[in-house]
């Protein structure tokens, strides 16, 4: 039996992989497209999908194929209920999982049966008759592609997550979530203490006004040492304006900002009106955001990660605490329930380009 993720999957990995090989190799072959069987010689192959598993119980098989382990094995339910009791009829039986590793747990937040079974394979290397045995291969041990190719997309998908190369190139289990545009493990960092303020090129501050009650004002400093935004001190909190302006009036002065960018969408607008007014000696610039705001947040998500240097002594329940936080939990997908921590420092991002854009060239 062939297990795939989808039921649309399969007709396509018939039509296009088996039954050419069938002819290559001139074996006698019939697919039933309705029944999703596949005969070949005096054997046959049922294909079915994760997302029915309904279909898939009540049967027995000699080898179970399961193709995309790491999102079909994702379901502890189906591999215990349905897929282990079709290897008990026919001694002997096998069961294949293979597929790019898809992380260390569940949605459930327990350990991924995938990742177990390929432990388990480790576990039992050099014994003469292993139960389980595990193999490893990364995109360049395919012999049909260019390794110049995998390269270049190695290249760009770092560019969005070292996790994600990790996983997808090389077929580790990573322990953070692919899900995730930041994790600490892509960030560097630097202590207050060590901060060398006599060879700061520019300081820059950028506001990401809150828009709605549950969205915080974001308020992130850079101080541009060479090639690096040192982000120094960061304002974020869901106080109302009265108490907001004065704080970031303060704030700019007294981190003697050079430059200070405010996002003027939506209430940001009377926001920048009202700070213009008490700050005199920091360049001011008003923003209004055109582009999608996921779409500029993952634009600048490279240049944070290569560029920005973040604290590494905040103390816990802080603003800046808070901030990274938020960070983190930041998805590839948008789909996250606050955003104005990384849209801050994209708009941060923004602005450093735009005036010190030839360092970081």
């Amino acid at each position: 039996m062939w297990v795939d993720t989808v039921n649309g999957n399969i007709d396509r990995y018939v039509e296009r992989y088996f039954l050419p090989a069938c002819k290559g190799e001139k074996l006698s072959h019939r697919w039933n497209a309705q029944k999703k069987v596949l005969r070949i010689e005096d054997s046959y192959i049922d294909f079915r999908s994760a997302d029915r598993p309904e279909t898939i119980e009540g049967f027995g098989y000699s080898k179970i194929y399961l193709n995309e382990a790491g999102i079909i094995l994702n379901n502890e339910y189906l591999y215990t209920n349905t897929i282990l009791p079709m290897l008990l009829d026919f001694e002997g039986s096998q069961l294949y999982a293979f597929g790019t590793p898809k992380g260390r747990v569940n949605k459930f937040g327990e350990p991924h049966r995938f990742w177990e079974l390929y432990q388990n394979g480790l576990a039992e290397r050099g014994k003469d008759t292993p139960l389980y045995v595990s193999h490893q291969f990364s995109t360049y041990s395919n012999p049909m592609l260019l390794p110049s190719d995998i390269e270049e997309m190695e290249i760009e998908m770092g560019k969005l997550s070292k996790e994600a190369v990790l996983q997808e190139i090389y077929a580790e289990f990573v322990e953070q979530s692919e899900e995730l545009l930041f994790t600490q493990g892509d960030m560097s960092f630097f202590s207050r203490e060590t901060l060398r303020v006599d060879v700061v090129d520019g300081r820059f501050g950028a506001i990401d006004v809150a828009d709605e009650g549950t969205d915080a004002l974001s308020f992130p400093f850079g101080y541009v040492i060479g090639s690096k935004i040192f982000i120094v001190d960061w304002y974020f909190t869901k106080d109302n304006t009265e108490i907001t302006l004065p704080v970031c009036s303060a704030l700019t002065r007294d981190h003697e900002l050079d430059f200070l960018a405010v996002e003027t969408n939506n209430h940001g607008s009377i926001f920048f009106k009202q700070i213009f007014r008490e700050i005199t000696k920091t360049k001011l610039i008003g923003v209004h955001q055109k582009q999608n705001k996921h779409s500029r947040i993952v634009n600048m998500a490279h240049f944070i990660r290569t560029h920005f240097v973040f604290r590494s002594d905040v103390e816990v329940g802080s603003d800046y605490d808070k901030a990274m936080k938020e960070l983190y939990t930041y998805r590839k997908d948008g789909k996250s329930p606050h955003d104005d921590a990384p849209d801050s420092l994209a708009l941060l991002s923004a602005l450093v380009q735009d005036l010190f854009g030839h360092k970081f060239n």
